[in-house]
Order: C-alpha cells, then sequence, then structure tokens
C-alpha cells in the first residue's frame, strides 16, 4: 500500500550497524595508512638530509681549501709550512684577535699554542707542528723565546672557498666531494628569482679519519673524472647561506702564496657520484 513501510527486523538493523561501523574502521584505517606512508616518506628524508652537516665541514675546511694545498695521502707527509700556514688560518677564524696582547709596534702575538690547538683539530693529535717562521709575500714571524707569532697587520685574499657537495660515511672514515669555488666568486640571480651559485674551478677529494668523537683530515686528493662536479648551479641552491659565509669570511681573510715543498700523493678511491 502506499505509503507503508515494513519495519526492519532486528537482525537487518544489527546488519546495517555492523556495516556501517565497518566502513568507519575501513576509512580510519586508510586514513592512517596514508598518514603512515607520508610519516616515513618525511621520517626518511628527514635521516638522509646531511646538509647541515655538510654546511659544518665547509665551514671547518676553510682554512685548508683557501691555500688550494698539493694533495697528499697522509696529513703528517704535508709541508710543515702548508701545516702551520692552515693552523694559523683556523685559529684567526675561529678566535677573537682583539684578546691577545700585542707588543710595543702593535703587532698582535698569537700563542703557538693556539696553533697546536687548532692543528690537532685539523690533522689529528698525531701531526705535530714545528714552529718557525714561515710566508714570503705574508710573513709571520716566529718569536721562539716567548713562543708567540707576530701577525702582519696586512692580509691576502684566499685562492678558493669550499663547498661540500656530498659526504659519504663508511666506518671511521668520511669521504668529502669538496668543490673549489674561486674567492671573490658572488652568488647572483635573475628576475624570476632564481638564484645561481658562482661555478667551481675544480674538484678534490677530502678523506677525513675518526679519533675519538671527532674527526681530522687524513688525505686530500684529486678527483677523480666521474667524481668532479658540474657547473650546473641548481645543486648548489640549497647551501646558498653557507657558502656566501664562507666566501665572505675567505674574502676578508688572506693566505700566503708561498705553496713551495708541500707533498702528498694520490691513492685510489671509489666516491659517490657528485649531484
Amino acid at each position: 500500500m502506499p505509503g507503508y513501510k515494513v519495519k526492519p527486523s532486528p537482525q537487518q538493523v544489527k546488519r546495517r550497524r555492523v556495516r556501517a561501523v565497518g566502513y568507519t574502521f575501513l576509512t580510519l584505517a586508510l586514513l592512517g595508512a596514508i598518514f603512515l606512508v607520508t610519516l616515513g616518506v618525511k621520517g626518511v628524508l628527514w635521516l638522509t638530509d646531511d646538509s647541515d652537516e655538510r654546511l659544518e665541514y665547509q665551514k671547518y675546511l676553510e682554512p685548508v681549501v683557501m691555500l688550494d694545498p698539493v694533495p697528499f695521502d697522509d696529513a703528517g707527509k704535508a709541508s710543515e709550512e702548508f701545516l702551520l700556514q692552515s693552523s694559523m688560518w683556523a685559529v684567526l677564524k675561529n678566535e677573537d684577535t682583539s684578546r691577545y696582547a700585542t707588543d710595543d709596534a702593535g703587532n698582535v702575538l698569537l700563542p703557538a699554542a693556539d696553533l697546536d690547538l687548532y692543528g690537532a683539530k685539523l690533522f689529528g693529535t698525531h701531526v705535530k707542528l714545528k714552529h718557525q717562521s714561515f710566508g714570503s709575500d705574508l710573513l709571520f714571524v716566529y718569536d721562539e723565546e716567548k713562543q708567540v707569532y707576530r701577525l702582519p697587520a696586512a692580509g691576502m685574499m684566499g685562492y678558493y672557498t669550499p663547498y661540500v657537495a656530498k659526504m659519504k660515511k663508511s666506518g671511521d672514515v668520511i669521504r668529502l666531494t669538496v668543490g673549489y669555488v674561486p674567492s671573490g666568486s658572488t652568488w647572483t640571480g635573475d628576475a624570476k628569482g632564481n638564484v645561481y651559485a658562482p661555478e667551481v674551478d675544480k674538484t678534490m677529494i677530502y678523506v677525513l679519519q675518526k679519533d675519538g668523537k671527532s674527526y681530522y683530515i687524513h688525505a686530500i686528493k684529486e678527483a677523480e673524472d666521474d667524481e668532479k662536479l658540474e657547473n650546473d648551479t641548481s645543486y648548489q641552491k640549497k647551501t646558498k647561506s653557507g657558502a656566501e659565509s664562507s666566501s665572505s669570511k675567505s674574502s676578508s681573510s688572506a693566505a700566503s702564496s708561498q705553496r713551495q715543498g708541500q707533498t702528498g700523493e694520490d691513492t685510489d678511491n671509489t666516491a659517490p657520484q657528485a649531484q
């Protein structure tokens, strides 16, 4: 009859409720699965994002890369002058020189012990500096009696600033793919807001060895052809702030042009392709 409705039986009502509850749980399960997948992807990206760590190594390598050292397979075999130079610039880049004493001529007196400290941070505690005057265009005079260096008033720009493009950890060893950016190079942009990094002049591989809780530079070698960075500026956009910091600091720093006597050998390595 028109308008007549059949009242569902208790069994039908129960089945409908069961279906409704089932659909609800199915929907929640699907949303949960999507959430977990999204969280997992973000977690993997977070775990594999090493940009902050690479920026730290970028700053760490500044006093070495700025001198454009000759490759070596053991820091202990590097030239004495290079070890002193890089240790000196590590001090100047990380310490406030205004806290040091000065002589009657106003020259800053930098303790040799500070070079020892930063030399150990760069090259390991097994490498011992042999203190002496060094440099030609920029002379650092060593006072053996007072065990201090007299800093020259003038300065020179370093050869390069580092761009750490890739890092790979394997046990107690870290391999860094380092692009050498000429000092004075600047970041550029276009009307569309795109940012372009300065070109890399060459690529070197830095091998770091673990010593206790920290790492030191064990070797520097030339990159193989398949390891060399290409000047595709897109790969450098993520580290713009770090490279700008490196460039500005090296512009205010100076590097001695003295490179004679730096010795070293390349060793066979396999390194990841630079992105």
